[in-house]
């Protein structure tokens, strides 16, 4: 995987998350990794003890993945992370900005001329927090979650996919200052859905569309180039 680590390193990514998309077709020039661009935004509601708390949740990162046998891909995100959430006095007003990271192996289970059945697994965290005169505040969580889902060829340029997903989130909110608190809270384990559309704009270049609900709710935007 030594194309896969010089590309972390030029994009000095800060860690090992979701990657976007399915795979890109198998083509002739023997190319086997897949990098992409994506912006992200979803609602979730996180269980504290005694109240669900709602949280919008925004990332704006890179996915690299390579290829490591006829079937199996490996992967690894990372970039930027937003939340704001509503009703929470210690973050009201505010949004907390950080970072997020992850990694998550693809495999091909079916394959066919237009149409494939895929499995994916990842496992990401983010923090984020905010610093105030008065007032310091961190969040931060992991997130697991695996993924079923189909792919069909529209035609040369388009393709849809679809599938099912189940996953939870585990985290902590910690204050300091005019507040000081360790809350735990959870989204526990549940299943959802994603719905997305490619489009092949150019040789080996992809842009994408996906919607998601289940675990968080909400969508992506990604740009995808193979090499």
């Amino acid at each position: 995987m030594s194309r896969l680590t010089a590309l972390l390193l030029i994009f000095i990514l800060p860690a090992l998350a979701e990657a976007a998309g399915p795979l890109v077709p198998e083509d002739d020039n023997d190319s086997t990794l897949d990098f992409s661009l994506r912006f992200a935004r979803t609602k979730l509601p996180l269980d504290y003890a005694g109240r669900t708390q709602d949280s919008t949740n925004s990332w704006l990162g890179v996915s690299v993945r390579e290829q490591v046998s006829p079937r199996v891909t490996l992967g690894m995100y990372g970039g930027y992370a937003w939340l704001s959430q509503t009703n929470n006095p210690v973050t009201a007003g505010i949004e907390l900005d950080g970072y997020h990271a992850g990694f998550s192996l693809h495999a091909v289970l079916l394959s066919g001329q237009r149409a494939s059945v895929f499995g994916a697994l990842d496992y990401s965290y983010q923090k984020m927090d905010h610093e105030g005169e008065t007032q310091e505040i961190v969040i931060d969580w992991t997130q697991a979650q695996a993924q079923l889902g189909a792919t069909l060829t529209l035609s040369p340029r388009w393709r849809f996919y679809a599938g099912g997903s189940y996953g939870k989130i585990d985290g902590d909110e910690r204050a300091r200052g005019a507040v000081n608190h360790t809350l735990d809270f959870e989204r526990g384990a549940r299943a959802g859905g994603f719905i997305g559309l490619d489009l092949n704009v150019e040789v080996d270049g992809y842009i994408g569309v996906e919607l998601r609900s289940g675990l968080t709710r909400g969508g992506e935007i990604y740009f995808k180039r193979r090499f």
